[in-house]
């Protein structure tokens, strides 16, 4: 009985629903006008940016363990590489024995040849031994020197050449050996022997007292002993002696030197005095 009549009022509500939809639509107004729709010229409407969302996840994860003591031991170990460069002094292996050496620099003429000749130009060649420990050496050396004239007496003849050729002896001095420290050795030395001379167109200053020559020195060309007024020029010679010193510094295989010797030599007693041919050298031997 109940059942029947809840169909019969359900079925009552939804006749009546229907009954006032139906009304409802047939009095709704409806628009008969249109709604123009163009479209845009390009440029008009900006283009609306993509959407971005970013999303983060985030995971949590419980690890449960039953209650126990764990010991965890970390042992880092760093392993360090020092390089300890120690710079070693490199010193030359200093060599002696046979050299051969080359030089050059200024003559300068002294005594009988002074003031009637001028300075010159001098080159050498060096042939010796000195041994790297031994204090005593021989040398032998050639030279060749021109002297310039004085306006006086140049229409006495060319400019003078004189060969000058030498046989010494090298002593080297312990002092001051080791003053530009280890790989330079600074040696000081002396050095003399005997001398052999050749000259051409050499002026040189009569003597005191003996009457001749040109100019205000009373010069001539020297000649032979028989002849000593020639002025026919011509080569000459004479036998004399040098001595002088020098400066060395010797570095491996090569030694730098400065040096100066006095070379004399007289020509004639009877008729000039001393000369000295003294030439400053500037040169390098080769071991």
């Amino acid at each position: 009985m109940i059942n029947r009549k809840s169909l019969m009022l359900v079925a009552g509500a939804a006749i009546f629903a229907l009954d006032a939809s139906s009304a409802m639509a047939q009095g709704k107004p409806t628009s008969s006008k249109r709604i123009p729709i163009t479209k845009e010229a390009h440029g008009e409407v900006t283009p609306t940016p993509p959407r971005v969302d970013t999303v983060t996840v985030f995971k949590t994860d419980t690890l449960r363990t039953p209650p126990q003591v764990d010991t965890v031991r970390l042992t880092n170990t760093v392993t360090r590489v020092d390089t300890v460069t120690k710079a070693v002094p490199m010193i030359p292996r200093h060599i002696g024995g046979v050299y051969l050496g080359l030089g050059a620099g200024p003559a300068l003429p002294f005594g009988a040849i002074q003031s009637v000749n001028e300075p010159g130009a001098m080159g050498q060649i060096n042939l010796g031994w000195q041994g790297l420990n031994n204090p005593l050496g021989i040398r032998a050396d050639v030279g060749f020197t021109q002297y310039a004239h004085t306006a006086a007496y140049a229409a006495l003849g060319d400019r003078p050449l004189m060969w000058n050729g030498n046989l010494d002896a090298r002593l080297n001095l312990p002092f001051f050996n080791h003053t530009l420290g280890s790989s330079v050795l600074f040696q000081p030395y002396l050095i003399g022997g005997g001398s052999y001379i050749r000259y051409e167109n050499l002026r040189m200053k009569l003597a005191n007292g003996v009457v001749g020559g040109s100019g205000p020195q009373n010069a001539v060309i020297a000649g032979s002993e028989d002849n000593a007024f020639s002025n026919t020029g011509g080569w000459h010679d004479d036998w004399g002696w040098n001595a002088g010193g020098g400066l060395a510094f010797h570095a491996g295989k090569k030694e730098l030197f400065v040096e100066a010797r006095a070379v004399s030599f007289q020509r004639s007693s009877n008729f000039f005095e001393r000369s000295w041919h003294v030439p400053v050298t500037f040169g390098v031997n080769f071991f």
